[in-house]
């Protein structure tokens, strides 16, 4: 089986059109994030999209490319990093996104504003590499 280019450009926009309304909460400063109930919502959400778009085109990527069976998120960023899809040096960040996945599904009530707040200001650039990766291996440009 071949990757499924049609399926990487889907999910691509759709973490980019993510990052791009999380983006927009950047200049917001950590108090007007925390009075406004809507800002954290929207950034969890939005966020856990975001991150749940990038694992599944690992996952897609692995199974098609034959790579293996990885068992959990990490071990399937682990390996992607592996077979060069992000470049290795970054594998800390992409494991942080996977444990932040399941945080904001299982441990939802343990994710505080504040470190949405703070990854929105200085995390949004560590999907960078992953989308220029896949762009770059199975969208030709």
């Amino acid at each position: 089986m071949t990757v499924d280019t049609e399926k990487v450009r889907q999910k691509l926009h759709f973490m980019r059109t993510a990052l791009r309304q999380l983006k927009e909460l950047q200049g917001i400063s950590l108090e007007a994030f925390q009075e406004n109930r809507v800002y954290p919502a929207a950034a969890a959400y939005t966020l856990q999209t975001a991150i749940e778009a990038m694992l599944d085109l690992c996952a897609h990527i692995i199974s098609r490319e034959g790579w293996g069976l990885p068992k959990s998120y990490r071990e399937a960023v682990i390996i992607a990093a592996r077979n060069g899809l992000i470049p290795e040096d970054t594998l800390p960040a992409f494991e942080a996104m996977a444990r932040l996945r399941n945080r904001l599904v299982h441990l939802y009530d343990q994710v505080d504003d504040h470190e949405l707040w703070k990854i929105i200001q200085e995390n949004l650039d560590d999907f960078k590499p992953f989308i220029a990766g896949v762009v770059r291996r199975y969208c030709g440009r």
